[in-house]
């Protein structure tokens, strides 16, 4: 466990923090991350750290486009092995989480009248986020753990002729929410080149792209890109360090990295949570920051692992659990006859809530699990609860 997490003296959170805990319920719904491993105690030294390497500059409106100490540590973070060329500084805009920065785009698609594609499943908040300034989501089908290219390539077009602007593609490749599927590095070689067929714009989240329990996934998709205008790239410090920070940042081109650095309410206030990415800029500057995110792997491969094992050694015949990756979401296939929203209003009659599958879209029945907010032993208590609901939900 995580020797630089302090709960001293911690006074309640009602009020405080989004989504209360409900007694009596073992909640996998949300997609949080377990408060025993955000490490208040490093934060609270890197904060210090900033406060005294940069003095008030570190409480000042911050450069537009985040310090560049941060971006040039990022960028070099995240480079593909032997290939720093293909990543610096001035490719990275540090942004106020993913959410803020689909926000952004979101604003410019509206303007520009685009249409956003998705996967028949995908994050149903960053779609809303599109739908509150007016831009047209269209979910593509296509199977739960893949993309059915040739379909994506169907509607793009289709979108480009309606409205005389390319489509934007919004993926999730590495650790999908909500199934937690890798795509495959065919797979993303066949998606730059339909974008690069159709003048399209990837939006490649990758939010989660630091827990992989296992093997590494596939480069991302900007990183193997001819044209650095095809891929804007959203990472987030949400998942792997704190979601308070409100923290990530964009991969894009130069170009349209400085385009945003120059806009008016950068312009305004300088770069978002200035001081956070100070305390971030001196966390990367020892080695607290990658020993952290390797704990916090470790740990949330162990939840994972709690969970599955005693989903399988307890579920009924017909439901299907592949083994994530990596990330957050384990999501669970129901047999025919089985519906989301029944079994979620069983489920929470037992004690335990997770994510219905029709919240993130139409696809094979099947709900999502959230293992990284809760300790082992509670994902074990809401694994037998789980099992007993789906018992119960299965046609006699």
């Amino acid at each position: 466990m995580n020797s630089h997490h302090n709960t001293t003296h911690v006074q309640s959170a009602f009020g405080v923090i989004q989504g209360n805990p409900r007694d009596g319920i073992v909640d996998l719904g949300p997609g949080y991350l377990d408060p025993v491993l955000i490490p208040t105690g490093l934060i609270a030294q890197w904060s210090a750290d900033a406060v005294q390497r940069w003095g008030p500059h570190a409480l000042a409106y911050g450069a537009n486009a985040g310090p560049w100490e941060l971006r040039a540590k990022l960028a070099a973070r995240i480079a593909p092995a032997g290939r720093t060329d293909r990543c610096g500084p001035e490719r990275v805009l540090i942004t106020g989480g993913t959410s803020a920065a689909l926000d952004q785009l979101a604003m410019r698609f509206a303007r520009d009248g685009r249409i956003v594609l998705t996967e028949a499943l995908t994050y149903d908040l960053g779609r809303k986020i599109f739908a509150g300034w007016g831009v047209r989501t269209i979910a593509v089908p296509g199977p739960f753990d893949d993309v059915d290219v040739a379909e994506f390539r169907k509607v793009a077009e289709l979108a480009a002729q309606s409205c005389g602007i390319p489509p934007a593609l919004y993926l999730i490749p590495t650790f999908h929410n909500p199934t937690g599927r890798v795509l495959s590095a065919t797979r993303r070689l066949e998606i730059l080149a339909l974008a690069h067929d159709t003048g399209s714009l990837i939006i490649e989240d990758l939010a989660y792209a630091e827990l992989a329990y296992e093997s590494p996934p596939p480069p991302p998709m900007w990183s193997s890109a001819a044209d650095p205008d095809q891929v804007i790239a959203l990472y987030s410090l949400a998942k792997c360090v704190a979601p308070g920070l409100r923290l990530g940042w964009l991969v894009g081109s130069e170009r349209f990295v400085a385009e945003l650095e120059h806009s008016p309410v950068r312009t305004s206030g300088g770069g978002p949570n200035h001081f956070t990415a100070m305390t971030i800029t001196a966390g990367l500057a020892g080695h607290q920051f990658a020993a952290h995110v390797s704990l916090v792997r470790d740990e949330l491969r162990l939840r994972r692992d709690s969970l599955l094992c005693a989903l399988i050694a307890q579920l009924p015949e017909g439901f299907t659990i592949p083994c994530p990756g990596g990330g957050f979401f384990a999501w669970v296939g129901l047999p025919a006859g089985v519906c989301g929203d029944a079994l979620l209003r069983t489920a929470e009659g037992r004690g335990v809530s997770f994510a219905a599958g029709r919240r993130f879209g139409s696809s094979p029945g099947g709900v999502r699990l959230c293992f990284a907010g809760c300790g082992p032993e509670q994902l074990a208590l809401g694994a037998a609860r789980f099992a007993a609901a789906s018992r119960s939900a299965v046609p006699r």
